[in-house]
């Protein structure tokens, strides 16, 4: 695979290219705002790890991925349905808490928000089968956000709404904390510690939980296999670090400084650049605690063979390949450490 220079996450608007700004980010509102229905794409359904590690047939990623969404973390990802008339990406941040785009919740062909009776999110979902959903009680918008203020800064930089759920599904699925990209972690990004990527459901890939993380370095030929599509950047950005999956802060709300008003509404812990803390699901729940499958498949499409019973025997020498400590488990810090070889193209 040719290795490409990965796609860059957010844009600042600087004063001289507002306007620019503006057309992209408002593209980007409206694929999230108003993703079509469509049928279901060939994707096949949940399988056990065995299954998944002995298919044999590596894979070319072009940085991008299908992922599981019956383990954990994908399983807390999940798609708020706007009565019947599309949805939106939302992410589980507590037991009965989602976390989505103020944008999201508003009817702008109507001129008016969504009432809660009107919203239903569903979790751990592919290929019409979820394994959690609930009602929606009550949302709460971000402070200053103003539908009818179309791209203004103050909506680009302060764009989140928190929902509060009728049931605790979180206990089912885990939750995600939050962190800002701050000095900190772009430096573990440039140690290989951290690795980014867009997650979520896409306009144009509704029943699956789609993947874009990119390829690393030098641009070349003349198609770019790597290069992030519209619906891929429209999707919510996420951060593996110290094995966790984190949603990028900044996709909601600017600054750390800003968060307070997060916080509270979410009822989560604000310590420096994080915000709350990733959960995992509880004991007995059918989702799976660990990604198996993502890493089983990862671990293949890299040339690794993974016989059905040893995954963490090709664990061990994918690590030891990569001078990396030794684990046995496929955990995200494995996961961490797959997507980043899958990036650079080692």
């Amino acid at each position: 695979m040719t290795a490409i220079r990965r796609s860059t996450f957010f844009v600042s608007p600087a004063a001289g290219h507002l306007a620019k700004v503006g057309l992209m980010a408002l593209f980007l509102l409206l694929l999230q705002a108003c993703a079509a229905k469509q049928q279901a794409p060939q994707f096949e359904p949940a399988q056990s790890p065995e299954t998944a590690a002995t298919k044999g047939t590596a894979a070319s990623f072009g940085g991008r991925f299908f992922a599981d969404a019956h383990e954990y973390p994908w399983s807390t990802l999940g798609r708020v349905n706007l009565a019947g008339r599309g949805f939106c990406n939302g992410i589980l941040i507590g037991p009965q808490q989602v976390l989505t785009q103020a944008q999201c919740l508003y009817a702008s062909r109507e001129g008016r928000w969504w009432t809660p009776q009107e919203l239903h999110f569903i979790a751990a979902y592919q290929k019409d089968r979820f394994l959690a959903d609930s009602k929606v009680t009550r949302f709460t918008t971000a402070p200053g956000y103003n539908p009818a203020g179309g791209i203004s800064l103050a909506n680009l930089t302060n764009n989140w709404a928190v929902m509060e759920l009728s049931q605790p599904i979180g206990l089912k699925t885990g939750w995600l904390g939050l962190q800002w990209n701050d000095a900190p972690l772009k430096a573990e990004e440039a140690r290989g510690a951290a690795v980014f990527l867009r997650a979520g459901y896409r306009a144009d890939w509704p029943h699956a939980i789609s993947l874009y993380f990119g390829c690393k370095g030098a641009d070349s030929g003349a198609v770019n296999l790597c290069e992030a599509g519209p619906t891929e950047l429209a999707l919510p950005p996420f951060v593996m670090t110290a094995g966790e999956l984190r949603v990028v802060a900044d996709h909601f709300v600017r600054t750390a400084a800003q968060g307070g008003a997060l916080a509270n509404s979410a009822a989560m812990t604000q310590r420096g650049s994080q915000l709350g803390r990733a959960t995992l699901p509880n004991a007995g729940s059918p989702i799976r605690r660990g990604p198996e499958v993502s890493t089983s498949e990862f671990l293949t499409a890299l040339g690794y063979t993974t016989a059905a019973q040893d995954l963490g025997g090709a664990v061990r020498q994918f690590l030891q390949d990569q001078s990396l400590p030794a684990r046995n488990t496929a955990d995200i810090a494995v996961l961490t450490a797959l997507i980043a070889t899958a990036q650079s193209g080692r």
